[in-house]
C-alpha cells in the first residue's frame, strides 16, 4: 500500500490513528494527515490515495460531503468512517455513499489492524487482476499484429478490450518514446512495439484532443479510422508506414505537407548504398584516420534516406548489417540504441547519435596503444609469412595465427604493407623464384613447388604477369640457362 490519508479535526486523535496505521503491520509508504474535508479534497486532487480514514463531524466540510465530493475522481480511495456512538446514523449514510468500513471511537488497535489487512488484500487483488487483464490484452494485440491468423474468440476478446478503452471507432498510433505527444498520452495504455516504439489504440475523442494541440510538433504515425478489430492489422501497418515516413522525411502528424515522389534512379542508388559491400566499406572507414571520408560517406547515406531515396525497410536492414559488420571487424558491439532507429524522434536525432558513435569509435581505433598493438600483430604476421610462404598458407590461417579478426587483419595488413595479403605473398614467392632461377639449376616445376605453388601452370602464369617474361626466358636473360 502506498498512501493512507487520515482526516480528523482533533489533532491528538488524528495523530493517534496515524501512529496505529504505521505500526499495524501492513506496509505503508506514507501517512498524510488533514484537519478537515477541504484540506483532504486538495490532497485527493493532487495525489493518488489508497485508503482514507475520515471522521464524520468536521468543520468546513464533513465526512459525508467529502465522500460525495471525491466521487469526481477516477480512482478514489477505499474509505473508512471514524465515528462515535452518537454518529451511527451518519455512518450508515456514509456506507450508502460507498464507504467500505466504519470504526468506532476510541479506535481500537486490533480493529484498525484487521481493517487495514482486509483493505490491503483487496487492493493487492485488484492490482493483480488489472495487471492480468492488461497483460492479456497486450499479448493478444501483439499476437494479432505479428501473425496472420487469430481465432474468433481471440478477436472477440480484442474487440471487447478496444470497445472498453477506445469505443466503437478507433485508430492505431505509433510514436517514439521521446515524442512530444507522450505526456498527453500518459493516461493511455501503450504496447511496446519493435524498434523501441510505443503503440496506442485510441478513440475518436482522444484523436480530436491531439489535433487541438497545435503547438506540439509530433512525428507519430496515425492510421485511418477503424470500426472492427479485424481491421487492426491494417491499421497497424498504416501507422507504421506513416511513422517511418515521419522519421525519415520529417513530416509531422496532422501536417498538410505532401511528400514528393522519388525518381527510380534515386531509389536504385539508395539500394546500392544499403548493399552489404557498401555498408562494409563505410564500416572499414571507422578504422582509418580518414575522418573527412568517414563523415562524407555516412552523411551521404543519411541524406539519401532523408530524401526518400532509401526505403524504411532497406534503412533498417542496412543498420543491422552495420552492427554485424562492426562486431566482425572491430570485435566490439555497437551501441544498442543504434539498432532501434525508430526509437528516435526523427532521422536528424538518429544521425547525430550515430555520427557521435562512429567518430568516437574512430578516435579509439587511432589511439597509440591500439595502433601499436595492431602494428605489432602485422609485423608478427609478416614474420610468419616469411617463414611459411612456401607452404599452403592463406589469410585466414595467418590472421588466426596472430589472433586478429579476418576483416580487421585484411584492412590493417594493407594499411601497413601498401598491398593486400594475396599480392604480398605472391610477390614474396615470385621474388624467391627469381633468385632460384638465377642461382640454381633447379627445374621450373621444382622451383614452382619450392616457392609454394602446387600447380606449375599457375606459377608460370603468375610469374609472367609480374615479371613480363616466362621463368625460362628470365633464366636465359639472367645468363643462367642451366
Amino acid at each position: 500500500m502506498r498512501k493512507v490519508l487520515v482526516v480528523e479535526d482533533e489533532k491528538l486523535i488524528r495523530q493517534g490513528i496515524a501512529t496505529m496505521i504505521k505500526r499495524c503491520g501492513v506496509p505503508v509508504e506514507e501517512v498524510i494527515e488533514c484537519a478537515n474535508g477541504l484540506q483532504a479534497l486538495d490532497v485527493l486532487k493532487e495525489q493518488t490515495i489508497d485508503v482514507m480514514f475520515t471522521d464524520i463531524r468536521m468543520p468546513k466540510m464533513n465526512g459525508i460531503e467529502l465522500v460525495q465530493a471525491m466521487k469526481q475522481f477516477n480512482n478514489p480511495p477505499l474509505s473508512v468512517a471514524v465515528s462515535g456512538y452518537d454518529d451511527f446514523t451518519y455512518a450508515v449514510e456514509m456506507m450508502r455513499q460507498g464507504v467500505r468500513e466504519y470504526i468506532l471511537k476510541p479506535v481500537e488497535r486490533d480493529k484498525l489492524r484487521a481493517i487495514m489487512e482486509k483493505l490491503d488484500a483487496e487492493i493487492s487483488q485488484k492490482l493483480e487482476d488489472e495487471k492480468k487483464t492488461e497483460n492479456a490484452a497486450r499479448h493478444l494485440i501483439k499476437y494479432l499484429l505479428m501473425d496472420d491468423e487469430a481465432s474468433d474468440s481471440e478477436l472477440e476478446l480484442i474487440s471487447k478490450n478496444i470497445r472498453d478503452t477506445a469505443g466503437d471507432s478507433f485508430y492505431c498510433l505509433i510514436a517514439a518514446g521521446s515524442d512530444p505527444l507522450m505526456p498527453i498520452l500518459d493516461d493511455q495504455s501503450a504496447i511496446s512495439g519493435p524498434d523501441g516504439m510505443e503503440i496506442f489504440i485510441l478513440g475518436k475523442e482522444k484523436i480530436e484532443e491531439l489535433k487541438s494541440e497545435e503547438e506540439i510538433s509530433s512525428f507519430a504515425g496515425l492510421s485511418d479510422i477503424c470500426t472492427d478489430s479485424k481491421e487492426l492489422k491494417r491499421a497497424y501497418k498504416e501507422a507504421l508506414a506513416r511513422r517511418e515516413r515521419a522519421f525519415t522525411r520529417k513530416v509531422s502528424l496532422f501536417s498538410d505537407d505532401r511528400v514528393s515522389p522519388v525518381a527510380e534512379s534515386f531509389l536504385e542508388n539508395g539500394k546500392r548504398l544499403c548493399e552489404k559491400e557498401a555498408v562494409s566499406a563505410r564500416v572499414q572507414l571507422i578504422g582509418t584516420s580518414r575522418r573527412d571520408d568517414l563523415e562524407k560517406e555516412w552523411n551521404g547515406f543519411f541524406t539519401a534516406a532523408e530524401r526518400g531515396h532509401i526505403t524504411a525497410e532497406d534503412f533498417r536492414r542496412a543498420m543491422q548489417e552495420f552492427a554485424a559488420e562492426y562486431l566482425k571487424v572491430y570485435q566490439k558491439e555497437a551501441d544498442g540504441e543504434l539498432l532501434m532507429p525508430l526509437s528516435f524522434l526523427t532521422i536528424d536525432d538518429y544521425r547525430q547519435c550515430f555520427m557521435d558513435f562512429a567518430l568516437r569509435a574512430s578516435r579509439e581505433q587511432q589511439q597509440p596503444d591500439s595502433a601499436d598493438q595492431t602494428r605489432q600483430k602485422i609485423q608478427e604476421a609478416i614474420r610468419y609469412i616469411n617463414d611459411n610462404y612456401k607452404t599452403d598458407i592463406n589469410m585466414a590461417v595467418v590472421s588466426n595465427e596472430v589472433s586478429m579478426n579476418y576483416s580487421l587483419f585484411s584492412s590493417a595488413f594493407k594499411n601497413y604493407t601498401g598491398t593486400n595479403f594475396v599480392g604480398f605473398v605472391r610477390d614474396l614467392r615470385i621474388g624467391e623464384a627469381k633468385k632460384l632461377l638465377a642461382t640454381t639449376p633447379l627445374k621450373v616445376n621444382e622451383i614452382s613447388a619450392r616457392v609454394g605453388y602446387d600447380n606449375e601452370k599457375h606459377f608460370m602464369k603468375s610469374f609472367k604477369a609480374i615479371v613480363g617474361v616466362s621463368p625460362s626466358e628470365y633464366r636465359k636473360n639472367m645468363g643462367s640457362d642451366n
